[in-house]
């Protein structure tokens, strides 16, 4: 009966070592996989190559860099991961707003216009987003039909009116997704790459998709392949 009972607490005192040591290698496991005390290797490469991207694409121009705000930043964390800047075209005059970051999977392709967009002036159209192809070269220089962004439009419900459309998808490197559920999806990329393009529509012509039509080849090339 004594022998019995001395083992308890040694049996205790084991479950307990071992239940901590489980808890430690998840913890340091989650750790790793999000970056939780360092970077992605290739992330800051990444981070780079994006800033990279020319402020004069064909006709479009950029006048300077633009700014997130401090808020958007943090919540998203990609402090120095962005690109955020208002394009004119030199022949059209048109002009788009793109906001390009790469950062930590599970945060940054959550955040969609529909969530982070509207108010009081604005509602989302009744056709709800939909998927909209743009054939590129993947990044091993091969034809790869299957990019597509999201496409989502808000109209004005103040008295100057106007449409506003979105286009937005995520990128791991081999082309654009218009994915239902990007955070399964690419749940196994420690980051990604997302791009959002808006413009306000000009009677029938989509300036956005313009935009994205003669700039994404050139995007394209400051794009890694994330691991």
């Amino acid at each position: 009966m004594s022998n019995e009972k001395s083992k308890n607490p040694i049996q205790l005192y084991s479950g307990m070592i071992i239940a901590v040591a489980i808890i430690a290698a998840i913890t340091v496991y989650v750790g790793v996989k999000t970056a939780r005390w360092s970077n992605f290797s290739g992330l800051n490469e990444a981070q780079t190559k994006l800033k990279e991207i020319p402020l004069a694409i064909g006709d479009w121009t950029a006048a300077a860099e633009d700014k997130l705000t401090e808020k958007d930043v943090n919540d998203l964390q990609i402090q120095n991961s962005y690109i955020t800047r208002r394009y004119k075209n030199s022949k059209t005059q048109s002009e788009v707003y793109i906001t390009m970051m790469v950062g930590k999977t599970g945060i940054i392709v959550v955040h969609s216009p529909e969530i982070c967009f509207g108010g009081r002036d604005y509602k989302k159209d009744g056709k709800g987003r939909l998927a909209t192809p743009f054939p590129l070269l993947d990044f091993t220089g091969k034809a790869n039909d299957e990019n597509s962004l999201w496409k989502v439009k808000f109209i004005n419900n103040s008295a100057r009116g106007g449409t506003i459309a979105f286009y937005y998808g995520v990128n791991v490197g081999n082309g654009w997704v218009a994915e239902e559920n990007p955070r399964v999806k690419f749940s196994g990329f420690r980051y990604v790459y997302k791009i959002q393009v808006q413009a306000i529509e000009d009677g029938q012509d989509d300036i956005a998709k313009a935009f994205l039509d003669d700039c994404l080849p050139t995007i394209r090339n400051y794009i890694l392949p994330c691991k």
